[in-house]
């Protein structure tokens, strides 16, 4: 299989206080000596496994809260990773951030050891919203940090969450973001109720995608484009690490909990979620899902985006071709239905399509699991 841009993906499990909507891996701990053994431990696994991939082009530290790490760590990540020669054609180096955490010198002494990007979890600018969602951050917070982010970075996102806050007006707290500062790229996730006691309800359907619509039509009248379900960009800065994902790229991941992916061996690996068996060496697996599970990854990722997929990479990817494998019938009525659109070499949701996407892929899927079932 062919290789194309390859990211390292760097999961940082800590926060000082857990969000009640979030899902992800993390551990509620200011632990000074336990967050500096966890850190030395990524350097050295990084070194340990960079081998396994070819240069990368993008660096993200995602979480948790990596604003919790000290300055003086990103100064001996830049010493120790970013010289080693697989670093040498990097592009795009993220970290994200809470705006609770920072300070001006902080974010001075990132910019100035190879950090090039900034995602700020904005979440909400309504401080009743912020506190439904259990954030720490306040408005204040916001109103003080994103300028200075923005002084320091040229390359600046946020994130956001709808689906959660009822009467809230987005569109205003979209402005407000953006007298705060100049943005890039925003992130628009739809709130999804984790399983747990405490997580705040979802709302209705209805004013979901009141709220959903607002996103979207404030942030093409300031003239964002939505190149991804949930991404916007501007001036061509769409996340170049978050594409690897889409565009079928390889990326390793490194900490616990993190998710690596091999393109060129269809190799998946991931580190159990336990932050003291990563730390002493342990909690690594790998698995090769079958050919099938990796058309439908190729199709899960890709459709995902304004790109689509290219049938000729689909073609070199897996030496079959796409129409051998899903049916030309169920492809053509989704076509007819508005939902795609088809050239010779590109099959691309319409704006239709992605909020339908679901769909979409279970009837590709199921297409290509009858055509399967008659070739046997």
């Amino acid at each position: 299989m062919n290789q194309s841009e390859t990211g390292l993906y760097i999961h940082i499990p800590f926060c000082s206080k857990r969000c009640s909507y979030c899902d992800f891996f993390s551990l509620e701990s200011s632990d000074r000596d336990l967050i500096d053994h966890y850190s030395r431990k990524v350097v050295g696994t990084v070194l340990e496994r960079v081998g396994e991939f070819s240069n990368f082009s993008t660096v993200y530290f995602g979480g948790g809260s990596p604003s919790m790490l000290s300055a003086e760590f990103f100064k001996e990540f830049n010493e120790a990773v970013l010289t080693h020669e697989k670093f040498k054609d990097l592009k795009e180096f993220t970290v994200e951030i809470n705006p609770a955490d920072i300070d001006e010198n902080w974010l001075r002494t990132l910019s100035e050891n190879g950090v090039n990007r900034i995602s700020a979890g904005i979440q909400a600018m309504d401080d009743n919203v912020l506190g439904e969602m259990g954030r720490r951050t306040r408005v204040a917070d916001i109103k003080k940090n994103l300028p200075l982010i923005s002084k320091h970075f040229k390359n600046v996102s946020v994130d956001i969450i709808y689906g959660l806050g009822k009467k809230r007006n987005i569109k205003k707290e979209i402005n407000d973001i953006l007298e705060l500062a100049e943005i890039d790229h925003f992130s628009a996730y739809e709130y999804t109720r984790p399983e747990r006691i405490n997580a705040p309800e979802l709302l209705n359907e209805e004013e979901v995608f009141r709220q959903e619509r607002e996103i979207r039509a404030g942030l093409d009248e300031k003239g964002y484009e939505r190149y991804e379900i949930s991404n916007y960009s501007k001036n061509g800065k769409r996340s170049l690490h978050n594409m690897i994902y889409w565009s079928y790229g390889s990326w390793l991941g490194i900490g616990s909990g993190a998710h690596s992916f091999n393109s060129e061996k269809g190799e998946h690996s991931f580190y159990q979620p336990d932050i003291n068996e990563f730390i002493n060496g342990g909690g690594l697996s790998r698995f090769t899902p079958s050919e099938n599970e990796l058309m439908e990854e190729f199709l899960l990722m890709g459709l995902r985006t304004t790109d689509g997929i290219k049938l000729n990479k689909f073609k070199r990817l897996f030496d079959v071709s796409f129409e051998d494998i899903y049916s030309s019938g169920v492809v053509k009525e989704l076509e007819k239905e508005g939902l795609l659109s088809v050239d010779s070499n590109n099959i691309v949701c319409t704006e239709k399509g992605f909020d339908l996407l679901n769909n979409i892929l279970i009837r590709l899927f199921e297409s290509g699991e009858n055509d399967n079932q008659c070739e046997k």
